[in-house]
């Protein structure tokens, strides 16, 4: 799976995703590959990449984080992690979904 189609999956879940920055304040999500995987086969690199993806939101239940959430079970080629982390200053809550694709 290429970066750009990986980029389509997740934008299918938040149309409004934004790679490494954003200017909106409140709900959003934001993503950026961070690590080249390698994985050599026939002499070339046949691995992906580790991305992550923050989904910041002032909801407990938030419609965007499950829809992310189901787009990357939905992938064969995509393992990840899902963490969630609290901010009591901002009551901001972070998804974060840490992947490798592959």
């Amino acid at each position: 799976m290429t970066l750009e189609e990986f980029k389509a999956v997740l934008l299918e879940a938040d149309p409004k995703a934004k790679r490494y920055s954003t200017k909106e304040r409140g709900n959003f999500t934001v993503w950026r590959e961070y690590e080249r995987l390698c994985a050599f086969a026939d002499g070339e690199n046949q691995g992906g990449w580790k991305v992550q993806i923050d989904r910041y939101t002032t909801e407990e239940n938030d419609a965007v984080a499950e829809a992310i959430l189901a787009a990357l079970d939905a992938q064969d080629n995509i393992a990840y992690q899902h963490l969630v982390d609290y901010d009591p200053e901002t009551e901001t809550i972070r998804h974060i979904f840490d992947c490798e694709v592959g």
